[in-house]
């Protein structure tokens, strides 16, 4: 098959929260986890170069942040994890706040406790890729789950002027790790050295 650049809008790539669609995303930024320290050149005293360079292989948290629409009468994280219903078109039509477990947290504490009081499984957000029919041929969907979600932070703030036309706010969710599709990271414990 012939390869394609990915697309990554227009319904090809979907992101969810506690298995539930992330409704009205206006844009997803994801940050990798980056290495726990830079690579360290092991260098004698008696060598003109160094012998070896090491890396720690042990990577801290990523984050993915998430720029939502506000619609009215909710607060943009009331809607993470809520069921959303879908017309015949595909068009979103009804989301069940009451099936959120932040809906009516108040401000940033609030939801800092909701989040703790769950157990951090239960917080994973999957990004799953669909690619188009190329030629004939429908290619897999794949994904990437990120685990042990909790949310970091929330810009709630807003600069409204007569000509603003919609009304962004960010949440921002931490994750230990990721995974592409079930596919982890070999632990050094099953590793053949």
């Amino acid at each position: 098959m012939a390869q394609r650049v990915r697309v990554g809008g227009s319904g090809f790539t979907a992101f969810t929260f506690m298995g539930q669609p992330i409704a009205f995303a206006q844009q997803v930024d994801y940050t990798s986890p980056q290495p726990v320290s830079g690579p360290v050149a092991i260098h004698p005293m008696d060598e003109m170069y160094p012998v070896q360079v090491i890396t720690p292989a042990a990577a801290g948290m990523g984050s993915i942040t998430l720029n939502l629409y506000e619609l009215y009468n909710a607060k943009v994280w009331d809607r993470l994890g809520a069921t959303v219903g879908y017309t015949d078109a595909g068009v979103t039509n009804d989301i069940n706040l009451g099936t959120a477990i932040l809906n009516g947290a108040v401000d940033i504490v609030d939801i800092f406790i909701r989040v703790a009081e769950r157990k951090p499984s239960d917080l994973a957000v999957v990004k799953y890729i669909r690619p188009p029919v190329i030629a004939g041929t429908a290619p897999v969907d794949y994904t990437e789950e990120y685990h042990n979600c909790v949310i970091t932070n929330v810009t709630d703030g807003e600069s409204i002027q007569v000509g603003t036309m919609e009304v962004i706010k960010q949440v921002t969710v931490g994750f230990t790790h990721l995974t592409r599709n079930g596919v982890g990271t070999q632990r050094p414990r099953n590793r053949n050295l």
